[in-house]
């Protein structure tokens, strides 16, 4: 299930930048700028995305997708 959070940071009213290096396969952010993000799981693991805001400042958002299996083998 998509989650969604909201960047802020003190004394900056601009929109943010989001970037990954890693998380291919496993999950996407998007939009690309803004101050609210939607995380979509894709598939199993652990991944990291950079919000990156005024002055440079950034902060790291760690997901971790897990599946369940339902009935079967």
């Amino acid at each position: 299930m998509a989650q969604t959070t909201t960047a802020s940071q003190t004394r900056y009213g601009g929109t943010f930048t989001t970037s990954t290096a890693n998380c291919g396969g496993i999950a996407t952010i998007s939009p690309s700028g803004g101050t609210t993000f939607t995380v979509t799981p894709l598939g199993a693991g652990s991944c990291s995305f950079t919000i990156t805001g005024g002055d440079g400042e950034s902060a790291t958002l760690t997901v971790t997708v897990a599946t369940t299996s339902i009935g079967g083998n």
